[in-house]
């Protein structure tokens, strides 16, 4: 039993440096210049320990990208906790709330100005993670269509899954080929969901 808890924390240990080094790899130099021995020589371990765990780069930086969506998460948590009373102000501060928290980000900057590299299904980019990886589009729903189903249980439930699914989609979109004035985005983004919701 020692030995099994051992090794579980060893292997979370070894994860969450994994990831460390990675997203700060990233974002000094681009997830494109990022290479897997490179990361392994920064935490001590091997090379094939590191496939094993992620399987390949592209599981690893989907391990990165994923963890900086539950940050996310954490943060959009709270601001619709803030506003339980009302859905339209919920939805609105949620995608504000995540619109500036991505312009801050110094990773999401490393990706969304990493170079594209080879046609779309061989772009070995970060950018294809984020508005393609399913882990973190489900994420992003559950925790807004239970923000709905705690304080807004009348909804119709169809409704809310479906125009919480565009709200997010209509984000990460956003994220990824941002308009000039991010505001505005913002106020149509929110609406489209608004409307959707019937709120």
């Amino acid at each position: 039993m020692a030995e099994s808890t051992f090794r579980q924390s060893f292997r979370r240990h070894l994860r969450e440096q994994t990831i460390a080094a990675a997203r700060a790899l990233t974002i000094e130099k681009g997830w494109d210049k990022v290479r897997m021995n490179e990361v392994a020589e920064q935490v001590g371990a091997s090379r094939p320990l590191l496939y094993k765990e992620f399987g390949d780069k592209q599981g690893l930086g989907e391990a990165v990208v994923l963890q900086e969506v539950q940050r996310f998460l954490v943060g959009i948590q709270q601001v619709l906790d803030e506003h339980g009373d009302s859905a339209r102000n919920g939805i609105s501060a949620a995608v504000r709330f995540t619109l500036d928290e991505a312009e801050a980000s110094p990773l999401l900057a490393a990706v969304l100005t990493s170079p594209r590299t080879g046609e779309p299904r061989h772009d070995t980019s970060m950018l294809p993670l984020l508005s393609t990886s399913a882990s973190m589009l489900e994420l992003a729903s559950e925790s807004m269509v239970a923000y709905f189903g705690v304080h807004f249980p009348a909804l119709d439930a169809h409704d809310v899954a479906e125009g919480v699914d565009a709200l997010v989609r209509l984000t990460v979109s956003h994220l990824v080929l941002p308009s000039a004035d991010t505001q505005d985005e913002g106020r149509r983004i929110s609406e489209v969901a608004i409307r959707y919701i019937g709120v």
